[in-house]
């Protein structure tokens, strides 16, 4: 019986950690993130910037990129979440399996936070210094802080 409550402890503390994971959300981009030509990044960030014809042009490649690269990864989460929700419906869960998954759903969060970072380093490659200035004091002030912040 100790070893029964303790493997239902621990699916029920899975299942708390992955509703923090997911917010709501059904394994797509959070809300705002990949707003064509935004990369997350509000109008009013873009505008304040004075970015020229050809900088845009080089964003809205960074967005496509960015959503070329975490789209996958999303569709691949929700496969996790999926999985999840049905292990932790068990009569008897498997505090193990719900763990791997857990992980590895983990895994391709990070990934995704890695893909947000790489925009972010090449966003900046774009601006000229007096822009990337502007941009962090920007960001500083919220500005230009991301819409939504979420967990992976």
């Amino acid at each position: 019986m100790k070893r029964s409550t303790g493997s239902f402890a621990l699916a029920f503390l899975l299942a708390g950690v992955l509703g923090a994971q997911t917010s709501g959300r059904r394994g797509g981009p959070p809300p705002g993130l990949l707003e064509q030509g935004k990369g997350g990044l509000s109008s009013a960030c873009l505008d304040a910037l004075g970015l020229s014809d050809a900088q845009k042009t080089a964003i809205s490649q960074l967005h496509s990129d960015l959503g070329a690269a975490v789209q996958p990864l999303f569709v691949e989460r929700r496969g996790f979440h999926d999985q999840i929700d049905a292990a932790l419906q068990a009569a008897t869960p498997d505090p193990t399996a719900i763990g791997r998954l857990v992980i590895s759903d983990h895994a391709i969060g990070e990934q995704i936070r890695t893909e947000h970072q790489r925009f972010q380093t090449r966003f900046e490659a774009v601006l000229s210094p007096d822009q990337l200035t502007n941009f962090k004091a920007l960001h500083k002030n919220g500005v230009c802080a991301e819409r939504a912040k979420h967990s992976h």
